[in-house]
């Protein structure tokens, strides 16, 4: 008999998304959440306080040791969660990561290494694969209803580190901490937002040729990573534009995700509805608009946790955007803009070593 929930642990809170990624596993149908480890004791003091009916644990051994987990997620920081993905493969555990996979695209090879090793389950948790519209999307450009894809543009942005975020309590200052970190982080809007539209771009379009980026540090001080960056992503018959940012004004306005193809273009305008049209040959836009709210995903699609566990129990493969490849051909795109961003010239893929 298939059981009827995985026993899922938690390694590391300091990201910034560990809050609700916890939430959405504590009420998730597939995964009893058996304990955490958070290894600083103040984070760690700050969520018992939060969740007293959990298991908090200081040391991942005795985590593993009490609590037997069959899986873990890990929510620490790009470059610790490498760390903590290739010890829970050693032991055979199952993981789920946040996005991006690693910190750089060495450990994140390194992670998918120990994971084929192994013969564990690595899945990269991307928050866009939980929105409907983004699946409608991929239906209609699969089925040829814009005809070829020749592109895709996708703006991911806040306005960044709070100039007082350290004295905002623990998870704030850890949060944003390791964020403003290049060894942690791996790099600064660039890593965490470019990642967003580099993965989406390859999911529709498959991997690029090469990439040539631009970012800098143009926003407010307190730390010096980039606030701002942009990658173009070269294919044969058209490119991406993946852009994120931390100087995003206050303004809350989100551009449409967009999907250019010959024949007519998609926009994502909210995670549940989308734009869609065609032109005729000779017509410079579209006469008409077709809008469609998208309709439910499978419950198993409610959040990571629920995707990640419903997977492990049913023996099923993780797709789409969470599946690994996508995951480490996304991390090679990022390095690949880092290094065009560093040295000002297009740096072409496959990347070699």
């Amino acid at each position: 008999m298939t059981p009827a929930t995985v026993r899922l642990a938690f390694i590391g809170g300091e990201h910034v998304h560990f809050p609700g990624v916890l939430a959405a596993a504590l009420v998730s149908p597939t995964a009893e959440v058996v304990g955490v480890c958070i290894p600083g004791d103040e984070l760690r003091n700050y969520y018992a306080r939060l969740h007293p009916d959990l298991a908090f644990f200081s040391h991942a051994d005795e985590l593993y040791e009490r609590a037997r987990p069959q899986a873990i997620v890990t929510c620490a920081d790009n470059r610790r969660s490498a760390e903590v993905a290739m010890e829970a493969a050693e032991r055979g555990i199952h993981i789920m990561t946040e996005k991006p996979l690693a910190a750089d695209l060495a450990l994140a090879r390194e992670m998918a290494g120990a994971a084929e090793r192994h013969g564990i389950r690595l899945m990269v948790n991307w928050k866009t694969c939980w929105q409907p519209a983004i699946h409608t999307a991929k239906r209609l450009a699969d089925e040829g209803r814009v005809g070829r894809l020749l592109g895709m543009y996708h703006r991911e942005g806040h306005g960044g580190p709070p100039a007082d975020f350290a004295a905002q309590g623990p998870a704030a200052r850890v949060g944003w901490g390791w964020l403003i970190d290049r060894e942690a982080n791996g790099g600064g809007a660039a890593v965490d937002f470019c990642c967003y539209g580099a993965a989406i771009s390859r999911w529709f379009m498959g991997q690029p040729d090469d990439v040539l980026a631009r970012g800098g540090h143009y926003g407010k001080g307190g730390y010096e990573v980039e606030d701002s960056a942009i990658m173009v992503l070269g294919y044969p018959h058209g490119h991406s534009v993946a852009e994120g940012t931390w100087a995003q004004p206050a303004l809350p306005v989100r551009l449409p995700t967009m999907f250019y193809g010959e024949a007519g273009t998609i926009a994502v305008t909210t995670p549940y509805e989308i734009r869609w049209g065609t032109a005729s040959p000779g017509q410079l836009a579209s006469s008409e608009v077709e809008v469609i709210t998208a309709g439910p995903l499978p419950p198993h699609f409610g959040s990571g946790p629920d995707y990640f566990t419903y997977c492990l129990l049913h023996d099923q493969p993780f797709q789409g955007l969470t599946s690994l490849d996508v995951s480490l051909d996304t991390q090679e795109i990022l390095e690949a803009g880092l290094l065009s961003m560093a040295s000002g010239h297009r740096v072409g893929l496959p990347m070699t070593g």
